[in-house]
């Protein structure tokens, strides 16, 4: 089996623009599969590569297999030369074929031989999809074969998209989850495609987050047939890496209209809500055209949405601003809210993948405001900082006034002491007792621009730096030599192999795979201290994965060292 190259680049939430890389090709995730019908193209491979910009595609190895004239042709060229791609291809294995018919004429066992034949980068095993509530016991003897079946491809000659089944049974996708994720890098949530086509958001995330929660953190997860852009932030602030679209073809074939908020039959439109050059060139003419230019056409527009949405997320996502995309886009449709509304039960487990610090300011835009990962990690800090001067602050509730500086607050213009102030974050950052660090005497000084603190001096020595665009301190090592004596390992501590110490000296990032061990209670933007086994402190820097994630990586930096 080819092995998966997977590292985190920018984090929001639990999502993750990531660096795949597999048989010498790179993507960057999260990334949209367009499904390719080898018999009923509609958009091709060439257009594919060139006007959609797509790097990887899904194609049905089942169909291949079952049609002679194709199977000579693909075995004969290999999959990548036959349809002209040169990027990743991944191939399904009859899955849906089974759910659809109830049967497949071909086994396992070549179902995963076939795929090796033709060369897919990334295959799948026949798993079993459930249908959304079937009979349980029924669920059960599926996924056990499932499960058998996943044993049968560990040996695969490709990237194992390994599919996690268990249909509504958050009790069977948990268990699926543990034994797919132990064994395979790439996994796929099954069975979930009636759900969104039901707007049964609600359960989706329910699955999703269960999935998630019981694979390592660097696993990279495909959510199977969640195409349709309404489906992207939701799927993607949980986690989900990769998504595969049959829809845009599958709509172009009903008359149907796709936009980031739902789907429109195009016959009922009077003006297009789009400029894409297919919107831009025909206009409400697109109606007019002949069959089968029209659905090429819509295709081709629904395909633009679904791209242009997905930019969107990875956009949100580098600029810490998905949280405010999420509350817009979850209200096009009372079933998304709903959708919302469940995805905020996981508010803890999501807070701590969730950075302590973004780029983008904080708006709260609803209900949803108060439970946010940024609320949820600010209301466990506060208890850290002992004040009488707390403040109400909605909707973080009661903050103490010295801290009101900070992100996610911004809130400047209280009439507090500056040492006061900075012993209060100290407290914030490193845990309580982290202000005494701080002597009577320290030199303050203040940007002459924006009047804020931005240095902290001991005589003439700098102890720490105070970052401008979000006020968190930045320790020089004499201030983290005593956090490190007031603090009691793991506390703000990342521990490092031997084997980097002497990088990590030089001021070279500290990489995940190196991570021995981590203070569980850090979070992504966090100031840390890095040491050795002994610890003994070798550099300070900025964590940039979450803690699980720092453990599970072998790929990417970890910490940012100074």
């Amino acid at each position: 089996m080819e092995k998966v190259s997977f590292e985190v680049l920018h984090k929001d939430i639990a999502a993750r623009i990531g660096r795949l890389e597999l048989n010498g090709k790179r993507i960057e995730t999260p990334a949209l599969m367009p499904v390719y019908n080898p018999k009923k193209p509609l958009i091709s491979t060439k257009e594919l590569q060139e006007e959609f910009n797509s790097d990887i595609l899904m194609t049905n190895s089942y169909i291949i297999l079952r049609d002679k004239e194709l199977k000579k042709k693909v075995l004969k060229n290999g999959i990548h030369k036959y349809l002209g791609f040169n990027g990743l291809i991944a191939t399904d294995s009859g899955s849906y074929q089974l759910m659809s018919y109830g049967n497949v004429l071909t086994t396992n066992e070549k179902i995963i031989k076939f795929q090796e034949e033709i060369g897919s980068d990334i295959g799948s095993f026949l798993d079993i999809p459930s249908m959304p509530d079937a009979y349980k016991p029924r669920v059960e003897e599926q996924l056990g074969t499932t499960l058998e079946r996943a044993k049968e491809a560990t040996k695969a000659g490709f990237v194992v998209n390994a599919g996690i089944q268990g249909s509504t049974y958050l009790d069977l996708r948990k268990r699926a989850a543990k034994n797919i994720g132990k064994d395979f890098e790439l996994c796929a949530i099954g069975g979930i495609v009636k759900l969104m086509e039901d707007y049964r958001f609600s359960d989706l995330v329910d699955i999703i987050a269960t999935v998630k929660k019981n694979i390592p953190s660097n696993r990279v997860v495909h959510a199977f047939g969640l195409g349709h852009p309404i489906s992207f932030s939701i799927a993607v602030a949980l986690g989900c890496d990769l998504f595969d679209s049959a829809a845009y073809a599958l709509y172009a074939h009903g008359n149907r209209y796709m936009t980031e908020n739902g789907t429109k039959r195009l016959e009922e439109l009077e003006y297009l809500p789009c400029s894409c050059p297919v919107c831009n060139k025909h206009g409400i003419g697109l109606k007019e055209l002949p069959d089968e230019k029209r659905i090429k056409e819509l295709a081709r527009h629904n395909l633009y949405v679904t791209n242009e949405e997905l930019n969107r997320v990875k956009e949100a996502i580098r600029e810490g601003s998905l949280w405010e995309l999420l509350s817009i886009r979850t209200r096009a449709h009372p079933a998304l809210l709903e959708g919302l509304r469940s995805m905020l039960k996981h508010k803890r487990w999501l807070a701590k993948f969730d950075p302590i610090r973004k780029k983008s300011a904080f708006h709260s835009l609803g209900f949803e405001a108060r439970h946010r990962t940024e609320v949820v990690n600010v209301r466990s800090r506060v208890k850290r900082v002992p004040s009488k001067n707390m403040i109400e602050l909605k909707p973080f509730g009661k903050i103490p006034a010295e801290i009101s500086d900070l992100y996610p607050f911004h809130s400047p213009g209280n009439k507090i002491a500056d040492l006061d102030k900075v012993r209060a974050i100290m407290d914030y950052q490193f845990g309580e007792g982290a202000g005494e660090l701080i002597p009577s005497k320290v030199r303050i000084k203040k940007s002459r621009k924006t009047k804020r603190i931005r240095w902290i001096y001991e005589g003439k020595e700098l102890i720490a730096s105070v970052r401008a665009s979000d006020h968190f301190i930045i320790p020089k090592m004499k201030l983290a030599e005593r956090i490190k004596e007031k603090f009691k390992a793991p506390r703000n501590r990342v521990v490092i192999h031997d084997d980097a110490i002497p990088f990590v000296s030089e001021k070279k990032s500290a990489f995940a795979k190196f991570v021995t061990g981590i203070d569980p209670e850090l979070r992504p933007g966090d100031e840390v201290l890095v040491v050795d086994k002994d610890d003994n402190l070798i550099r300070t820097g900025t964590l940039v994965l979450s803690p699980a994630e720092a453990k599970d990586f072998n790929r990417g930096p970890a910490v940012r060292v100074r």
